[in-house]
């Protein structure tokens, strides 16, 4: 996709000619070969970012948890979480995959399992139910209750601190494995 190259920092970006600006020569080439290359050079090897993004706020546990669930390697994921922990927050990342009318079940298993044993929630009426109406809100978020025989497989992100919870789903979808395409839900609950 051409808008991932847009941030690639290639000096392919514009069309065809040689410009002489200020003393400064830059060579450019034209949008054809533009996406020739970027076509080669990006889709096998993919972009890694690397950004600063400051929380100061316990109102942004929505950010975090979306942050988390857009890590793509177990790396980025534990480095995140423990940095989450350097301002007393908790976390924890699931993946949950399968057709959307079976999700529910497994929804409620990983989310609950998952922020049970990382220590995110403690087994009482309150943080139960602020987790799962996240959750709820994220999905709903997430994808439509109309796709029930649509394949999903996406990563779960749940975030807390002292007075919020919340849960960011994302990942792909579709009806046919030819057109999975991503999605992102995000729901917040005070705790």
């Amino acid at each position: 996709m051409l808008w991932k190259n847009m941030f690639s920092g290639t000096e392919n970006a514009e069309p065809e000619t040689e410009q002489v600006n200020q003393g400064l020569e830059k060579k450019v080439v034209s949008h054809h070969n533009y996406r020739e290359n970027s076509r080669n050079t990006h889709e096998s090897s993919g972009l890694d970012f690397e950004i600063t993004i400051h929380l100061d706020d316990e109102n942004q546990v929505g950010r975090a948890a979306i942050l988390l669930a857009a890590t793509t390697s177990p790396s980025d994921e534990h480095r995140m979480k423990e940095q989450f922990a350097t301002i007393n927050w908790k976390s924890v990342a699931t993946e949950v995959g399968g057709l959307a009318g079976d999700l529910p079940q497994k929804l409620t298993r990983a989310l609950v399992g998952a922020s049970l044993n990382a220590g995110v929630i403690e087994k009482n009426p309150r943080e139960m139910h602020a987790l799962m109406h996240a959750a709820v809100e994220a999905m709903n978020g997430f994808i439509a209750q109309a796709m029930l025989e649509a394949s999903i497989g996406a990563k779960i992100g749940i975030v807390r601190n002292s007075r919020w919870i919340a849960v960011a789903v994302m990942g792909d979808t579709a009806y046919h494995a030819v057109a999975h395409h991503e999605r992102c839900g995000l729901g917040v609950m005070h705790l």
